[in-house]
């Protein structure tokens, strides 16, 4: 799954569903939760689905991803996001939080060990683009079952998380992106500024 945030103009959530078999069904059924979404799917061929979903806000975005749940094929995976936004004027501040909790794919072991069960055996990736990139915010675990930011990686403007199966997985980023109102703003002023510095001093120019 990846988040590309474009900042004010907002941006669009793109995932990819690999199955197993072709099952018409739940393709249909990804296919009307999009459309609900606002979004569209691309069917590369009967297994391989490509959804997109466009937001044009922060909370647009944490309410596709609560919408959307958890993952795919596996419905007792739930999900749960937040975005906080927090503007400066010039530079809006953006709080990410995402908690995916994949507990129901692990089993404990007689020495309370989490293990991995099998049907979990699979790649759990999310990615954040963001124009000047994000940072991951690192907090101790509050409990032994959930782990914080795990695996994440950054390669450029890209955040990667690589999720752990069998825990409850706490994403938490900031990242900042320019106020186009803000710079527009200032911008305004500043020529209200010039033009009545240029007024007065042409009033006080010796007439000739």
């Amino acid at each position: 799954m990846v988040i590309q945030h474009q900042g004010q103009t907002g941006g669009s959530l793109i995932y990819t569903l690999t199955l197993p078999e072709p099952d018409l069904p739940f393709t249909e059924q990804v296919i009307q939760q999009a459309r609900r979404l606002g979004g569209a799917v691309k069917e590369r061929d009967k297994t391989h689905l490509q959804v997109t979903i466009p937001f044009d806000t922060s909370q647009q975005l944490a309410t596709v991803l609560n919408r959307i749940g958890g993952v795919p094929y596996l419905p007792q995976v739930t999900a749960e996001a937040d975005i906080f936004d927090q503007n400066l004027l010039l530079f809006l501040r953006e709080r990410f939080r995402y908690d995916v909790d994949l507990r129901p794919l692990g089993i404990e072991s007689r020495d309370q060990a989490v293990l991995v069960a099998p049907q979990s055996l699979l790649n759990f990736q999310l990615a954040l683009e963001t124009p000047w990139g994000a940072r991951p915010i690192e907090r101790p675990a509050p409990a032994t079952d959930m782990v914080v930011n795990p695996n994440v990686q950054r390669e450029g403007d890209r955040l990667t998380w690589t999720l752990v199966p069998g825990y409850l997985n706490h994403l938490e980023a900031v990242y900042w992106y320019p106020s186009p109102l803000g710079w527009g703003t200032l911008a305004i002023l500043g020529l209200l500024v010039l033009g009545n510095w240029l007024h007065t001093r042409l009033l006080r120019s010796p007439s000739t």
